[in-house]
Parts: C-alpha cells; structure tokens; sequence
C-alpha cells in the first residue's frame, strides 16, 4: 500500500507543468534578444513570467492603428493555454515604434483593470519587441518578446 502511495506522489509531481529553470522571485534583465521575458512590481510585488508558462505578444493593425497585446501567466492555470482570467497580467501597446515612448492600454492584472501607462520601445523589427513600462500600479516593468502577426479580418 506504502508503494502504492509513494508512486501516486510521484506521478502527481511529475505531471506539473512547472518550469524550475526560472526564478519568479527575481526580476528579468533587460535583453533585447527576444527571450520571452516579462517582470514588473504590481503595488510593489513582483510578478515575472516564464516559471507557469511563456508570455505572448501579439502585433495587430485595425484601421489607422498598430496594436501590441502582451499576455503573461503570473501563477500556475493546470494547462499551457491562458484558461484561468485571473492568473495573467495584459497590456496592448498602442502603435509601437523603436525608440519611441507609447501609451499601454487595457492593461489587467488578475482580472483586475488597471490604469493607462506608458512603455518605452527599446527594439521592434525581425518579430521581437524589447522595453520597460511604467504604470500607477505597475511598475519596472520590462519585456522581451517575440510576437506573432494577426492578420486583419477581410469584410
């Protein structure tokens, strides 16, 4: 029975989709390579991704406007897709530009809206965008990411 037991344990661990390879009590570098990073203190505590899952950034253009929504899982959801609403911080970039300080919009954090706030665009070109944000609430943040292109719906 004590084997029994002792196996069922260790299928449960084994079957996290844990990431150990990275620590969310350290804040990501800045890098400007494209490796998947997100971190930023919401109220003053820190919530970095890659541990739960990969954040994603995607680049859309609606009318007159390019948009860069990025979503990061913040703690564990039980599967690799953003199912749990609570457990994930957005923010969409509008019109993203190199070298440029934008405004970040719809930003969310645990299912909660937060303020506008602005983003500074270290690198956008060859599918990755680099940079630091400042909220209200969200603070030191930074991103480095490869995003995907949406097409734009055909009427």
């Amino acid at each position: 029975m004590k084997k029994i037991i002792g196996l069922c344990i260790l299928l449960l661990c084994l079957a996290c989709n844990e990431d150990e390879s990275f620590d969310p009590t350290i804040m990501p570098e800045i890098t400007l390579t494209g490796e998947k990073t997100f971190g930023c203190l919401v109220d003053g505590w820190l919530y970095s991704s890659g541990r739960w899952g990969t954040p994603k950034a995607t680049h859309k253009i609606k009318e007159d406007n390019t948009y860069l929504e990025i979503v990061a899982p913040i703690e564990h959801m039980g599967t690799s897709e953003f199912i749990d609403h609570s457990s994930y911080i957005r923010l969409t970039l509008v019109n993203p530009k190199k070298g440029e300080t934008v405004i970040y919009t719809d930003a969310v954090f645990e299912g909660e809206k937060l303020e506008n706030g602005k983003a500074n665009i270290l690198r956008m070109d060859n599918g990755i965008i680099s940079g630091t944000f400042e909220g209200t609430r969200m603070t030191n943040g930074r991103f480095d990411l490869k995003y995907l292109e949406e097409e734009e719906p055909k009427e």
